[in-house]
């Protein structure tokens, strides 16, 4: 059980929220790891807050599939299994896509070239073979992708399983080899994004996923 550092001082209407992200990063940063059982009085006292808005977290964790729970027995952190990873890709893969096809008919110019910036970056991590700094980057373009849906639904959706795709994505599962054909998938994806062909960008972007999830990174 990790050491929460720092007492949680907020209104009750952000209490349970504050106590959900730091139950839920300490998840996807391992220092809850899988298997890991959890006493939601030991979290309390480590966060100082009462049990309820712990309860609260990790009912809502448990929805999300990264707590399990049996009642009177134990409550733990969900092993991360081979099909939940390939959930989760397929999940990434098509919410990406999609949310490219809402974003970018919506977006300004400038905002058309913000995005291809973090695209460079995403481009720039595989060019060097960082697969952490790859997965970083691209949950970077998928949040801004998904901001600029403006679609408050999309937007509640695709935060609820923020921290599932995270932890599961975190396992290794982008190769992201770098192949010609996977330069010139950047490439198109990045032209259809500056000229706001929001088709081709879900194209592209859903080629890019099948080119480069095929062999799960160690």
């Amino acid at each position: 059980m990790p050491n929460f550092t720092g007492k949680l001082d907020l209104s009750p209407a952000r209490l349970g929220d504050a106590v959900y992200s730091r139950i839920a990063a300490a998840i996807v940063e391992g220092s809850l790891a899988p298997g890991e059982r959890i006493r939601d009085v030991d979290i309390a006292e480590s966060l100082g807050v009462s049990r309820m808005p712990v309860r609260e977290a990790l009912q809502r964790l448990e929805r999300e599939g990264l707590i399990e729970m049996s009642a009177s027995r134990f409550t733990r952190v969900t092993e991360i299994t081979d099909d939940m990873v390939a959930a989760s890709m397929e999940f990434a893969r098509h919410q990406t896509g999609i949310a490219a096809r809402i974003a970018v008919e919506r977006m300004s110019p400038a905002e058309r070239e913000e995005a291809v910036e973090l695209l460079d970056g995403l481009r720039a991590a595989l060019l060097d073979g960082d697969r952490e700094g790859v997965r970083e980057r691209y949950f970077a373009c998928f949040a801004f992708l998904v901001d600029k849906t403006d679609n408050p639904v999309f937007r509640t959706v695709t935060s609820d399983a923020r921290f599932g795709l995270e932890r599961n994505i975190r396992t290794g599962a982008f190769a992201l080899p770098h192949t010609p054909g996977v330069e010139a998938l950047f490439a198109e994806l990045r032209a259809a994004i500056l000229s706001g062909d929001a088709e081709v960008s879900e194209r592209a972007i859903l080629d890019i996923f099948d080119a480069t999830t095929a062999t799960p990174a160690p």
